[in-house]
């Protein structure tokens, strides 16, 4: 089994989080859109935005590859009502954006603690969290998890998310690589063999090799084409979608900045000049 990837994708959080400014999502849209992009992936990060701009997006000619939820940390609080509503929170979220399914609906894996206990409510989250949005059309896709030791009891490796996610046996629930969380604590090819058959999303960015920088592809340590040799290898066949920002001191990022990384990855994975 290997894949082929064609097109590329930009999440909208490079833009950052809206800050009354007088743009919208509509307008960070139509600039990727300007920049060459043809997919973009809806952020969490301007997940509060208006049914004027989904139409305005539907209305651009631009393709929504994928959607990330907003599922809380309270998902795995002792306190079932909290879990609910997280559930009904995240769930709410994604009924928003169902007219762009079907497509992958990206959510943190979140059982990072050593008590045994807040992994078992988690299962329950997700079940939860599952059954309605796959209504909707979606495919529900468990990240892997950055490595973040000073924040969390444990690190939860590409081997175990893969076995949470095949443990439901859904063929409508798999999993999304962020190569830029999961090398920090392991090689990218290992964890693409891992989790071969369930990758239907990737998040693209780049980092210095001790904390998820979210750097540009063409800045930090991963080696991009070995990781997409893997990411083919083992099936991926969607776009790369790329989940970088250039800092808050960048502001919106320019259409110069933004076509720079689009020709990086084109020349990296297709040979375009």
């Amino acid at each position: 089994m290997s894949g082929e990837i064609n097109e590329i994708s930009l999440s909208t959080s490079v833009f950052g989080k809206e800050k009354g400014d007088g743009f919208r999502l509509s307008d960070y849209v139509d600039i990727a859109a300007q920049a060459g992009y043809k997919y973009i992936e809806l952020s969490r990060r301007q997940w509060d935005c208006q049914d004027r701009d989904f139409d305005l997006i539907e209305a651009s000619g631009i393709k929504v590859w994928s959607v990330h939820g907003v599922l809380s940390g309270d998902a795995i609080s002792p306190d079932p009502e909290l879990r609910r509503k997280a559930v009904d929170f995240a769930y709410q979220r994604a009924l928003r954006a169902a007219r762009f399914a079907p497509c992958p609906l990206v959510e943190h894996y979140l059982d990072r603690h050593s008590d045994p206990e807040l992994g078992r409510y988690f299962r329950e989250s997700v079940a939860m969290l599952y059954e309605k949005v796959s209504k909707l059309g979606y495919i529900l896709c468990i990240e892997t998890a950055p490595w973040k030791p000073k924040l969390y009891d444990r690190h939860p490796d590409s081997p175990e998310i893969a076995e949470f996610v095949r443990s439901f046996g859904k063929d409508d629930l798999q999993m999304t690589i962020d190569i830029n969380h999961s090398n920090l604590h392991e090689d990218l090819v290992d964890v693409a063999n891992n989790c071969r058959g369930l990758i239907k999303n990737i998040h693209v960015s780049n980092n210095n090799g001790t904390w998820e920088d979210h750097l540009p592809p063409q800045t930090g340590v991963i080696d991009m084409k070995r990781t997409f040799d893997a990411l083919r290898a083992n099936g991926y066949s969607g776009p790369c979608n790329l989940e970088f920002r250039f800092g808050e001191e960048c502001g919106i990022p320019s259409l110069e900045l933004l076509r720079d990384v689009r020709l990086y990855m084109e020349k990296l994975l297709w040979n375009r000049d």
